[in-house]
Parts: C-alpha cells; structure tokens; sequence
C-alpha cells in the first residue's frame, strides 16, 4: 500500500511540449546550489553533485497550499488544506480529476484499503472514510489525529491510525469502523510505514526506530540508529532512515531488526523524506531536492543541489516532488533522473 484535481489545477498545468504557460523555477536555483558547495555540504565524489536546475520536468502543476506529503494509489492526491480537500491527478493524462472536498485540513497521508479510502482529518480531530469512485464520505470516525506528515497505514486486516502527540497508534477494524485496539509509544514518534510484515515509526527524541507486530498488537524492541530520524522507507528487503543530525541513511535488516550499513549523505541537520521505487532510494532534502542510492551498492549516485523539494513520492515511470517554497509539484522520470549528468 502505499499515500489533483481541483480549479487551481486546472488553470495552469504545464506539460512537456503543451502550449500552456511555464511556471518558471525559483530564481535563487542556482545561486542556492553555489553556497551549497561554497559550505561543502553533499557528497564531494566527483560526478554525483548536479544542479536541480538541469532537470526538466514531464509536468508540473501549481499546489499553493504547499502540501506535506504526496499519496499515490492509481491516482496522484495532494492535500489541500486552504479549500478542505485533496486535490486528484490522473498520472495516464496528467489531467485534474475531481477534487475530495469536505476534509478539514487533511494531514497525515492518506490510505486505500478495505475498498474505501482513508484520510485524516485535523481539523476535525477525525479519520473520514470515503467511497473510492465517488469519492464522497462514507463514514467519520472521531478518534484524534496527529499533525505528521504521515500517520495511517494499513495491513491485511486493519487501518492504523496514530491519533494524538502523545503518541498513541490506534487500530481500526474496518467492518465495525470502530478502533479495536491501541499502542502506545514516545512522544514525538512519527513516519508510520507498513512493510516486511510490520508496522515501523521514527522516534527522533530517542534516536530509534519502533517495530510494531500487527499480529500481537505488540511493540517490539526498538531499534537504536543515527541521531533524529526523520523519514523511513522500505524497499529491497530492507527499512531505511533518514537522520537528521549527521545527514545519514541507515539501512536496517528487519530479520536481525540491527542496522546493517550506514550511508553518508554528507547534509547534516537538514529536513527531509524519502520514498523507494523505480530501483533507487529517493530523499529530498533542503537544499538538495533529490538524492538517489542504489541499494545494491548502498551508493549515492546522484545528488541534486539548488532550491525545491518537500514531499517525495514514486509511482510506475515517474517520480512526483514537491516545491514547498516555489508552490508547486513536478512529475519527473525516473530514467531522465538518471541519464543527467552532472557539468
């Protein structure tokens, strides 16, 4: 499982090769990239450093709300918190579809499963249900919701939920719409992700990583990483952590539940996501809005520097990335992202 339709959408979505006006990049992109290097920051190998500015995007599209996270699941959503709804793409045509509309400042991500979809609503303290086609709201279910930026997953049986800072993971049982269950964990704990038969967060204030079994409704012995992690991703076999201090991915064996290899990225102290698909790791960072690694070679092989990033996601054949400060989400290929080399 994995997690734009609406007027603005509609208004000014440029396309490669379509007639429609260009949203032109931010104009700091290349002084940006200059101090970045000018203060050392990224991996230094020659030939893994690039300006963000050499890639061209396949579309981009105008997201004034500037959303936190991006969910695909056939379609692209992004949050939009200044009109209550998510606003809807269809990746076939790179077209606005219906907006969802009546979701008080959804947050947390989004989940499709149980054939319904599932959004976290903060400014309601609810989690809504709606119908998938109609995209109209079945059922609201008024447990809490904690401002993450993602907070829902779902496994075979269950949707799960954290709803509160404390923090509290609740368990939904999507035929009774009724929370069934409850794990408690640190404060603070965040990036809830299903995968390799678990449920995992990032607990940045304890410098862990918590492995909850969805079968025992048990937390399992935390897994000690880097300083601050801030976003993980499973793929490949394996979980991988972004932390923050030192600007480091670590990669976690989740049958030994022990890091196995840690990966410099050479940004310390700089927010970020990540997100795997399409053969790589993907992480986007201030300052550089795009890292790629082989998991095979547990290599960066690209590093993307200058202005943009925000939320990261992967579908088949593209890669969608937000630009939190220019206010918009580009659609790149991933295989465009790999032929770019650097000058």
């Amino acid at each position: 499982m994995r997690v734009i339709g609406c007027l603005w959408l509609a208004a000014a979505i440029h396309v490669a090769g379509a007639t429609a006006p260009e949203i032109k990049p931010a104009k700091q992109d290349r002084s940006k990239a200059k101090r970045a290097s000018a203060l050392g920051a990224g991996i230094r190998t020659p030939g893994i450093q690039i300006p963000f500015a050499s890639l061209t995007a396949v579309a981009r599209f105008p997201t004034p709300a500037k959303p936190e996270w991006i969910y695909f699941s056939d379609s692209v959503f992004v949050p939009n918190s200044l009109k209550d709804g998510v606003d809807k793409l269809d990746p076939k045509t790179n077209k606005p579809g219906d907006p969802i509309t009546g979701v008080a400042k959804p947050c947390a991500g989004m989940a499709n499963a149980f054939g319904s979809l599932w959004i976290p609503a903060c400014g309601s303290g609810s989690l809504v249900r709606l119908d998938p086609k109609s995209l109209k709201e079945t059922t609201k279910l008024a447990i809490g919701t904690a401002v993450v930026a993602r907070g829902i997953a779902a496994t075979a049986d269950s949707v799960w939920v954290l709803t509160d800072t404390k923090t509290t993971l609740a368990r939904i049982d999507p035929d009774q719409n009724q929370v069934v269950g409850e794990v408690r964990l640190p404060q603070g704990c965040k990036n809830l992700t299903f995968g390799e038969g678990a449920l995992w967060l990032v607990c940045p204030a304890e410098d862990k990583v918590y492995r909850v079994n969805p079968a025992t409704n048990l937390l399992e012995k935390p897994i000690e990483v880097s300083a601050q992690p801030e976003a993980l991703a499973v793929g490949e076999g394996s979980v991988w952590v972004l932390c923050r201090k030192e600007g480091k991915v670590d990669r976690i064996d989740p049958k030994t539940n022990k890091v196995t290899k840690s990966i410099e990225l050479n940004v310390p102290g700089a927010d970020g996501a990540m997100a795997f698909g399409e053969g790589s790791l993907w992480i986007t960072m201030t300052g550089f809005p795009i890292t790629r690694i082989n998991p095979v070679t547990e290599k960066v092989m690209q590093q993307f520097h200058g202005e943009g990033g925000g939320a990261i996601e992967l579908s088949t054949g593209a890669l969608w990335l937000s630009n939190v400060n220019e206010g918009t989400l580009w659609r790149i290929d991933p295989k465009r992202i790999a032929a770019t080399l650097a000058e």
